[in-house]
């Protein structure tokens, strides 16, 4: 069934990336069947009951998405100064466990940064996920952050460390050091293997200007001029920058080729967390799922580990943009990827 599904979007699709209906111009949680927010947070309760401060030290395996960013497989451990989430990979990132003092009806607390979002059951079996800093963090053995999230009186005994945050990427007052990254990203392999995929813009990809800024924008495609403007100074790494071109270039595929998208996107189902970008969206909702899809095609490429695993992380991709899976497997079928090593397996269903 898989494969036949596979090869019959591929015929339906057969046409190039850039064809358009003329006069197209771009623009710059229906739940599924879960517990209620009430009944998820009398669990968090129950499992908090009797736990004491044991939680401290306790390691929750799952997969940690920062500010927006594709799932990265890991541990979070909790310690008395903060959660430090590991990768697979060994990287390290701390994150805050709680924030400042605060003082209700003279009674002093902290803030647990660890909240239950929201669990889902789509895949067969519960997944839990998380709150934590500017991220998320979804499991299927929620164990100690399940008791973080209903704020034990330990908590409030803490030190605070807050957000560590992240360093920018560049100084937002440099203005060489902006044009700079911006050339750089623009003429680099990873680019030119988007320019094959979604086209190159008309124009040189830019500075997002006064008013993109102002509006929070980290990139900005404008259909009418075919122009991609990106403003490295608020990002917070090579990771975000890659992603929002990525990002931006769906946005130029959406707007040359919209029929071929929508067709692509039938019986998608909405993102759930209110809190990611694209929420109740769909033109941003299809350009991160687009984006994920080309962050899991390189993940996937160069990641240590069988084809089994990297599968189930497009599950963990897909779980927080739907829509990640389908792009995933149309874009396997372009000869930018001929010689990907999952590229049989994601458009045929077999090895």
């Amino acid at each position: 069934m898989f494969a036949g599904r596979i090869l019959a979007l591929a015929a339906v699709l057969a046409t190039a990336l850039g064809v358009a209906p003329a006069g197209f111009r771009g623009s710059a949680y229906a739940p599924a069947r879960t517990a209620s927010l009430d009944t998820l947070r009398i669990r968090a309760e129950l499992a908090a009951r009797g736990r004491g401060s044991r939680a401290l030290g306790a390691v929750v395996p799952g997969y940690f998405s920062s500010r927006g960013l594709p799932p990265v497989q890991g541990r979070i451990t909790v310690t008395d100064s903060g959660l430090v989430f590991r990768s697979v990979e060994g990287s390290v990132t701390t994150l805050p466990l709680v924030g400042p003092v605060r003082e209700t009806a003279g009674r002093r607390w902290r803030p647990s940064t660890v909240s239950l979002a929201y669990m889902d059951e789509t895949g067969g079996r519960p997944v839990y996920v998380f709150r934590v800093d500017a991220g998320v963090f979804e499991t299927e053995v929620p164990g100690a952050l399940l008791h973080v999230a209903a704020h034990p009186v330990w908590l409030d005994s803490l030190g605070t460390i807050g957000s560590l945050g992240d360093r920018p990427l560049v100084d937002a007052g440099d203005s060489v050091a902006l044009w700079r990254t911006v050339r750089a990203i623009a003429r680099s392999p990873y680019a030119d293997s988007l320019y094959a995929l979604f086209g190159h813009p008309r124009r040189a990809i830019g500075l997002i200007g006064r008013r993109g800024r102002s509006a929070g924008r980290l990139g900005e495609y404008v259909g009418s001029r075919d122009s991609l403007a990106l403003d490295p100074g608020r990002m917070t790494g090579k990771a975000q920058l890659r992603h929002t071109l990525a990002h931006e270039l769906g946005h130029r595929w959406q707007n040359r080729a919209p029929s071929q998208v929508a067709a692509l996107w039938r019986g998608i189902r909405p993102i759930r967390d209110p809190k990611r970008y694209g929420y109740a969206h769909l033109s941003e909702h299809q350009a991160e799922a687009i984006a994920f899809a080309v962050g899991f095609l390189q993940t996937a490429a160069s990641r240590r580990g069988t084809a089994a695993e990297s599968l189930e992380l497009l599950d963990h991709y897909e779980l927080l943009v739907p829509g990640t899976r389908t792009m995933v497997r149309y874009l396997a079928l372009q000869p930018l990827y001929n010689a990907h090593p999952l590229r049989m397996l994601l458009t045929t269903g077999v090895e």
